[in-house]
């Protein structure tokens, strides 16, 4: 099965765009992070072994 290769090239708009929509998920993905950590800190078990009590 052939693989195809594209080279992107975005006009300066599409640039500011792709780079704010970056930003966004960098943003989104570091805040859950932060979160799973904390709850982590607060309740010291694992995921699959909390009491459901």
């Amino acid at each position: 099965m052939p693989a195809y290769q594209y080279k992107l090239r975005p006009n300066s708009e599409q640039i500011a765009t792709i780079e704010m929509w970056l930003e966004l998920l960098r943003r989104q993905y570091n805040y859950r992070l932060g979160e799973r950590f904390s709850w982590w800190s607060e309740n010291r078990c694992p995921v699959n072994a909390c009491s459901l009590v």
